[in-house]
């Protein structure tokens, strides 16, 4: 029970800021870290690194740790890279995915890897800028073959320069589970900070499990 928990856990959390379609240009990055924790305390902490080594090249790497109120620890961590589908300057825009990693629960550790498709494209709202985004994935147990479906969709706006909003719906299977859920967000770049430094502050709520939503609070900088 406590793998499958974790997974989905991990699935409906590792959901930050990944840039889905968008790549990197070369020479800049982007890391968050994330804190998130629900009513039964369930809690999570998620790191998140990307870098593009090229314009049509972006490398990353993700970690997790989970700490559930049973006790019982998990995590999680991925390396991998992000490559383009056509021509990046189309209203709409595609990348490809693929990553290697492990899961791990007590003593057992499992490896797997990871493909994804991501489509992206930004739109205008009256006097608004904002974007929208869908991120599909498939991760495969090396050992056992075990699948993970997920798919991510998300939409923004931006109200001015520092203050946007996001709403979120993140859905994953697996052979034995499947949840979905709802995650709007606020983010802000803070007073007198750089401008490559923003702070989110949100809530997730799993369908069907309302009274026990998950609130979570994310650190963002691009270098």
């Amino acid at each position: 029970m406590l793998p499958r928990l974790a997974i989905l856990f991990f699935l409906l959390d590792v959901s930050t800021a990944t840039a889905g379609a968008w790549l990197r240009e070369k020479g800049t990055g982007f890391s968050s870290v994330t804190t998130k924790g629900t009513l039964s305390r369930d809690f999570s902490e998620t790191t998140y690194w990307e870098y593009g080594v090229r314009d049509d090249l972006t490398l990353g790497v993700e970690a997790a740790f989970f700490t559930f109120a049973s006790g019982a620890q998990s995590g999680s961590g991925m390396v991998f890279l992000r490559r383009p589908i056509g021509k990046k300057d189309r209203p709409s825009v595609w990348a490809y995915e693929l990553g290697i990693g492990a899961d791990w629960s007590d003593a057992a550790v499992r490896a797997n890897v990871r493909a994804a498709l991501s489509w992206g494209r930004g739109y205008q709202l009256k006097q608004l800028n904002g974007w929208m985004a869908v991120d599909g994935a498939i991760k495969l147990d090396v050992y056992d073959a075990s699948h993970t479906l997920k798919i991510d969709s998300t939409v923004g706006l931006n109200f001015n320069d520092r203050f946007s909003g996001m709403i979120q719906v993140f859905h994953a299977h697996t052979a034995n589970s499947t949840a979905t859920s709802i995650a709007p967000s606020f983010l802000v770049k803070p007073i007198k900070s750089k401008p490559n430094i923003r702070l989110q502050i949100g809530g997730e709520t799993e369908l069907g499990k309302a009274k026990n939503p998950a609130f979570k609070i994310s650190f963002w900088r691009e270098f």
